[in-house]
């Protein structure tokens, strides 16, 4: 009874294996980049798995009643080893084609065949080590279980802290400094879809300095915000299950991120009052003790589970299983219901992260303010048909709301006493990642369409509008994304009187 108990808590952990994943090891990373415990999610995992084990544990115990048993024996150990395998594909550490699975798969079930058919007594062998190696699996299970537990007990660092700000005459110099997520340059202005009106941008271009060859510094945003801010090619990071924020340099050594160092630390040296609203980087808790005021949110579905902070309990242990078991009975469906799952954490970050940003603008007294904002970045969730938060849309969607966020801005900076005084900087962190969304869930028909099959433009836009200009430049020589840090540290000298 043990050893069938221990092949079954083995079986679901290693079922259940990419759903939980990114809760474990360095993998916890992920999904430890939010703003609240994880104790909902990770109790939906472990649930997740006791039921998965007891199914197995039943059904298995159900079978062997049956006279038929020894040859649904074999079945069993010609399928589940290619079922665990194609489970896992997507935390396997390189890609693996889709004819080399199939390949795999019909040569497993083809050996099995041949060694049941022919050889019996090695196939023999070869199912009681394969019974003893599932028993082993246990083992796995319980570091796994372990790990899950520990991320049910962690706590995250600060969502949000102000401090008091004194309100500044209107001629002190002011900085805002916008970031739009995976805001790329060919999209929004070169080679605009023609059903894309974007006339915000279209205004800002026409009073600030465009530069139109931005080289990238990082594919992904969590290298390039920590490169942006130190100043320092940053190649990896680590946010740690101990709220570290650890980072590479250059592919060499590993530091703890130092915020004293980065530009919100060099404007607190200065005197320079520091504003964030952020997303899916702890902003907060790194830059607890050099900002002046921080927020930020993340309720992206990070994991793979996949599971969200504001679903239910019951939600989070339900949908993960449905969606393993469409993924072998209905692959399309579970396609559909895995997009829609995303997009819909994705609308409430989007929500969430645009509000207090226009309320920052609205009400915050501090010489620079960040936003990090999470569009135009995938997966869809907006429809500029209907001017409304929606599944199902397209990176072009991304950019209406985009636009229409930026328009709002810059109503709202209109309003501000020191807005004669602000320097505006709106920039994407890097450009629409096609190859990296294309094969993934929420890619749209007009993804494909306005990206001309997937073809991709590295160029992230910059743009900067001096207080006052009333006139467009451009700027097309190479230039890379780095110059947007030693701009703002110029900018922050400036201020200072250095």
């Amino acid at each position: 009874m043990m050893k069938r108990l221990a092949q079954a808590w083995g079986f679901a952990s290693i079922l259940l294996l990419p759903d939980y994943i990114d809760l474990t090891s360095q993998a916890g990373d992920a999904r430890m980049r939010v703003p609240s415990p994880l104790t909902k999610v990770a109790l939906a995992h472990l649930a997740d798995m006791l039921i998965v084990g007891l199914v197995f544990a039943l059904l298995t115990a159900l079978l062997r009643r049956l006279k038929r048993w020894p040859a649904i024996r074999w079945v069993l150990v010609a399928l589940l080893p290619p079922m665990l395998f194609v489970r896992n594909l997507n935390v396997m550490p390189t890609d693996i084609p889709n004819a080399a699975v199939i390949a795999l798969n019909m040569a497993w079930i083809a050996i099995v065949v041949l060694l049941v058919w022919r050889f019996k007594a090695l196939a023999i062998k070869m199912r009681k080590a394969g019974s003893a190696i599932l028993t082993g699996f246990a083992v796995f299970a319980m570091v796994m279980t372990a790990q899950i537990v520990r991320s049910a007990l962690w706590r995250p660092g600060p969502q949000a802290f102000a401090h008091p700000i004194v309100q500044a005459p209107a001629t002190r110099p002011r900085l805002v400094w916008v970031l739009f997520d995976e805001l790329g340059y060919k999209q929004t202005f070169e080679a605009r879809d023609p059903s894309l009106n974007l006339p915000n941008f279209d205004r800002l271009r026409s009073e600030s300095t465009i530069y139109t060859d931005v080289t990238p510094i990082a594919y992904r945003t969590t290298r390039a915000v920590p490169t942006l801010m130190l100043g320092r090619a940053v190649t990896d990071v680590e946010y740690t299950n101990s709220n570290k924020y650890l980072v590479q340099i250059e592919n060499n050594h590993w530091e703890q991120f130092n915020a004293e160092q980065s530009l919100i630390g060099l404007a607190k040296q200065h005197g320079v009052t520091t504003s964030i609203i952020g997303w899916y980087i702890a902003y907060c808790g790194v830059f607890e003790q050099v900002a002046t005021e921080c927020y930020w949110s993340n309720d992206d579905a990070q994991d793979r589970g996949p599971t969200m902070l504001d679903a239910s309990f019951l939600q989070n242990v339900w949908f993960p299983l449905r969606i393993m078991v469409e993924q072998f009975i209905w692959p399309s469906r579970a396609w559909a219901d895995d997009a829609a799952w995303n997009e819909r954490g994705h609308i409430a970050s989007v929500q969430d992260v645009s509000r207090h940003a226009l309320a920052t603008l609205a009400t915050s007294q501090a010489d620079i303010i960040f936003l990090h904002i999470p569009a135009p970045h995938p997966p869809g969730f907006w429809d500029r048909r209907t001017q409304t938060f929606a599944i199902g849309g397209s990176y072009a969607d991304g950019l209406d709301y985009s636009d229409r966020l930026l328009g709002q801005m810059l109503a709202e900076l209109a309003k501000q006493p020191r807005w004669a005084s602000t320097t505006l900087v709106v920039h994407g962190d890097h450009s629409w990642r096609t190859a990296m969304w294309r094969p993934l869930p929420g890619w749209s028909a007009e993804d494909e369409r306005i990206s001309h099959g997937g073809e991709w433009d590295p160029r992230p836009v910059v743009m900067i509008h001096s207080p006052g200009q009333q006139d467009a430049k451009t700027v097309s020589a190479p230039t890379s994304l780095m110059y947007v840090h030693d701009f703002v540290a110029r900018w922050i000298g400036s201020v200072a009187g250095d």
